[in-house]
């Protein structure tokens, strides 16, 4: 019985199907059949300074289908820390995981010999050049919206991030980064740019009070003598934020956060502690720096912070 009906019931869908196909037989060209298109990840590179120059692209699957043409979409920028790869730093902070479903382009760009030139570390290459030139290919070429170009990166990659927030203000939106601080000095043309630094108290690289550890094993001098906190007032200072102290102190049993709000621009400074983290901040482990015990998501509170800027 069961099988005389299946038999039947396939007949029937056969017959409809011709049927179907004969009434709209005039439009079958002009059907197509779209596959389907997930997200796209590439290696795409070009000439710096005589250099072969490269970087990851992280392209969500609503990108590909052409939603960035009609709707510019943000860019981020995540830049690795010293000797770090760029598929290592991309599966550390993991962000397309969060950033995926706000429509954002990742970036991952390669510094030379997987280092950074923010001041005093550490390479000799004209690293702010390369990253301005690459941002404006991506705005040609991806219809990035210019008023929504977040930095982002861990160690050697938080250092650079900010010294690209000093030197190109007028590009860059906002700056939330991981475990590096910065005392390069403040150009004259500065524009406010908002600025959250995430920092492990328990740091044993760079440490939470001083990095002096880090400049005498990298440099080999007391350059880097700064803290997370002395970054805050840094931060403070260049924004113009009001007060001697922040405005705003929120202590929990395994994380801090200090904040200066109402500054310049309407910008914010704001240090995040992780009281049991040590240098590596995120969720996921890396090879030697096993991540935040705790649970708090880096990745998560950096991205919440960044994408409320606009230019």
């Amino acid at each position: 019985m069961f099988t005389a009906v299946f038999t039947i019931m396939i007949m029937l869908s056969a017959t409809l199907a011709g049927c179907i196909t004969d009434d709209n037989s005039e439009n079958s060209d002009t059907l197509i059949e779209v596959p389907y298109i997930g997200p796209v990840d590439e290696r795409e590179c070009f000439d710096f300074d005589n250099k072969e120059r490269c970087w990851l692209i992280h392209i969500p699957e609503t990108a590909t289908y052409g939603f960035c043409e009609d709707n510019s979409c943000p860019l981020l920028m995540d830049l690795h820390g010293l000797g770090v790869t760029v598929d290592e730093q991309s599966n550390l902070s993991d962000y397309s995981r969060i950033t995926d479903q706000d429509n954002v382009l990742i970036l991952h760009p390669e510094g030379v010999d997987n280092g950074w030139n923010f001041g005093w570390c550490c390479t000799e290459e004209n690293d702010v050049g390369f990253l301005l030139k690459l941002i404006d290919r991506v705005i040609e070429e991806r219809n990035i919206d210019e008023n929504r170009i977040y930095l982002t990166g861990w160690s050697n990659g938080c250092y650079m991030s900010q010294e690209m927030a000093s030197i190109a203000s007028e590009i860059i939106t906002a700056v939330a980064c991981m475990a590096g601080y910065t005392d390069e000095p403040i150009p004259s043309d500065y524009f406010p740019v908002p600025i959250m630094e995430i920092h492990g108290l328990i740091d044993p690289l760079l440490l939470y009070g001083s990095s002096s550890t880090a400049s005498l094993q990298v440099v080999g001098t007391l350059e880097g003598d700064e803290g997370a906190i002395q970054n805050m007032y840094h931060w403070a200072d260049a924004n113009n934020c009001p007060g001697l102290t922040p405005d705003l102190e929120t202590l929990n049993w395994d994380y801090s956060i200090k904040k200066f709000t109402n500054c310049a621009n309407n910008t914010e400074v704001v240090l995040f502690t992780m009281n049991y983290a040590q240098h590596n901040p995120y969720l996921n482990d890396f090879e030697g720096a096993e991540g935040n015990p705790t649970g708090i998501d880096a990745s998560q509170i950096a991205w919440n912070f960044l994408k409320d800027f606009t230019k």
